[in-house]
Order: C-alpha cells, then structure tokens, then sequence
C-alpha cells in the first residue's frame, strides 16, 4: 500500500496568472529611491506630506499595472485573459490611491500628468512590438521614475518651474543618470554580456558622470559624494561584468547601491 501511495501522482497546483509580482528585482529601487528623495525634501522644508502616501501606494500600484498592461500587450491571444486580473485590479486600486491624494493635495497634482504621456506611451509600444527591454525603453521607465522627486517635493508642477527649484532638477538628473547606468550595466552582465562594445560603453558612461560631477561639487551645486559615488559606480561597471552573476544577485546588488545612496544623501543633501 505504501509503494502504490509512493506511486500515485501528486495533483497539479494551480499556477498563479501572470502579472500579480513584476519579475525585476532592480525596479524596486528604481520606484522607491526618487520618491523617498522627494518625500525627503518635501519634510525637510516643513511643508505638508499626507498626500505623499496615498501617492506612493498610486505610483506602485500604477507600476503594477504598467507591467500588467506590458504584458497583455505582449501576451498570445490564447494568453491575454491571464493578464487581464491583475490588470484590473491593479489599475483600479491605482485610481483609487491617486484620487485620494488629489483629494489631499489638491487639483494641482494633475499638472503633472503631462509629463507622463510621451514617457509611458511610448514605453506601452514597445512592450506591444516585444522589445520592452531595449535600451531607449528602459530610459523612458527610469525618466518616468525619476520625475517623483520634483513631483514629490512640488506637488503643483508650476511651482517646479521656478528658478529656486533648480536643485530639484540636478538632482532629478542625477538619479537619472544613476539608474540609467544600470541599464547598460545589466545589459553587460546579461543579454549582452561578453560584448566588448557595451562594455566600453558603460564603463565610460559611469566615468563620464564622475568626471561631470567634479566641477558640480566644486561649485557647491552637488554634494561632494556624487563623484565618488559614481566612481564606484565605474567600478563596478568594470569589476563585475564576466563573474556570471545571476539576474536576482545583481537586482540585489543594484538595491544595495540604491540604499548607499540614499545614506550619502541623509547625510549631505546638497539641494
């Protein structure tokens, strides 16, 4: 009796739809850090931040369903209805959150709302054509994520526009430039790896930004560990590359990166 029950076939789990957890451990970052910068500043100047947490649960769920939506677009017909679940409920809890920071910060919010269109729309193509993962796509993600810190620190985007919100924005290009960097750092561990082109290409782009942020420091306009944390940076883009690292190792490593600095920045702000 023992060798029949041995013998007898275990029933099949019921597998979970596709779309309910995105499979990119190094967005987590990329969706955190801007808007824990913003919210930062935001606090630091004493200004009201309700709206910030019914913001941050719409920027996730909202990314959720991005990814949800990515998928149905790129999904075989037989395959769309698995999508369609997480899609729905991801978009309508998005909604939800997004009215109710409306609600606390004010119509203004919606001001932003443009600044979002050509980045994801664009995005939403290239998903549609399968080609999600190119390089010009994951820019456009990174400027969407990127785009939380003024909007975190200002909610009315015309507040944005004044001169005095000039260091918002370099430092919106800088976290820009940081994670666009793992774009093609990832892509030199993975999908192109053992391509000495797209090695060349982010270990000079990380040197690059290293050198840019010399003068940035100098002149009081950056902090002084923007430098030296894009020379790590270029460290790394030419250290790791070749060690055959797993996909979850590196989203891991990307996370730590994100954490330093998120330390360097507690410690000197510099805007």
């Amino acid at each position: 009796m023992t060798s029949r029950a041995a013998a007898r076939p275990r029933p099949h789990k019921k597998k979970r739809d596709p779309g309910w957890v995105p499979n990119q451990h190094g967005a987590w970052a990329m969706l955190v850090v801007p808007f824990l910068l913003g919210t930062y500043l935001r606090l630091r100047d004493g200004e009201p931040g309700w709206f910030l947490i019914p913001l941050f649960a719409c920027w996730m769920l909202g990314y959720f369903a991005f990814n949800a939506a990515s998928g149905w677009l790129k999904a075989p017909q037989k395959r769309k209805h698995q999508w369609v679940k997480p899609l729905a409920v991801y978009g309508a809890t998005s909604v939800v959150s997004g009215l109710i920071a409306l609600l606390l910060a004010g119509w203004p919010l919606l001001t932003w709302a443009p600044a979002f269109v050509p980045l994801l729309l664009p995005a939403l193509w290239l998903a549609a054509q399968r080609n999600e993962r190119a390089t010009v796509g994951g820019g456009l993600t990174i400027a969407a994520a990127s785009l939380m810190v003024p909007i975190a620190r200002h909610p009315n985007a015309l507040d944005a526009l004044r001169p005095e919100a000039g260091p918002t924005w370099l430092l919106t290009l800088l976290v820009f430039a940081y994670f666009f960097g793992t774009v093609l750092y990832v892509k030199t561990n993975i999908r192109e790896r053992g391509r000495p082109e797209w090695m060349v290409a982010s270990v000079a782009y990380h040197g690059a930004w290293a050198i840019l942020t010399v003068p940035l420091a100098f002149a009081g306009l950056a902090a002084w560990w923007w430098p030296l944390f894009f020379l790590l940076c270029t460290v790394r883009a030419w250290l790791i590359p070749g060690r055959h690292w797993s996909a979850k190792h590196i989203g891991f490593l990307e996370v730590g990166m994100s954490t330093l600095l998120l330390v360097c920045f507690a410690i000197w702000p510099g805007v």
